[in-house]
């Protein structure tokens, strides 16, 4: 099924990471009460639910137009990226980007913020809070960065046009000639 045409990685994949993503908030905005840890690997990894009204890293962009404005170049920047690339990695990558995109987009469209909800860290030295949008976009990207610095193809070296050798039958018949002094 997804042989049939390389795009389809790239619907799969943002159908997929934003079921993942809007199924996980669901359970955390019906599970878990607001500012309350619950430790999954001991402290390092506990589950906090927040709403996030600002941006990536509790930034603040400027007016709240911003939020939807930013989000939405950038999914068009990946659909303009996606439908030039038949490269199935390429279109895995940007389509985790897109369904990451639109999750948080449809968050703020819904709530008036960001459901985040994954608290990581030891003991008083934390990451920001964030939710599975969040990591899709970052993994995508890496995958994108990944490709092109790893995985992409060297160009060949332009070669110079070899010059015939000459023989020594006629060496420098065709030779200008220069004036002798």
């Amino acid at each position: 099924m997804l042989n049939a045409h390389p795009r389809r990685w790239f619907v799969w994949a943002a159908i997929l990471s934003l079921a993942i993503d809007q199924i996980a908030k669901v359970l955390a905005y019906g599970m878990l009460e607001e500012h309350v840890p619950v430790r999954v690997l001991g402290d390092f990894v506990r589950l906090i639910r927040t709403a996030n009204p600002r941006g990536l890293f509790g930034m603040h962009y400027g007016p709240k137009f911003i939020y939807f404005v930013l989000p939405l170049i950038g999914i068009a920047l990946v659909i303009y990226f996606a439908i030039r690339t038949r490269d199935r990695w390429l279109l895995t990558a940007y389509g985790i980007v897109m369904g990451g995109a639109i999750g948080n987009l449809i968050d703020r469209a819904r709530l008036g913020s960001v459901i985040d909800f994954i608290d990581m860290g030891i003991g008083r030295v934390r990451w920001y809070t964030f939710n599975p949008a969040d990591a899709f976009v970052v993994i995508g990207i890496v995958m994108l960065v990944g490709k092109e610095l790893l995985w992409r193809k060297k160009k060949e070296p332009v070669q110079a046009p070899a010059v015939a050798a000459e023989s020594d039958e006629g060496a420098g018949s065709d030779a200008p000639s220069t004036p002798e002094s």
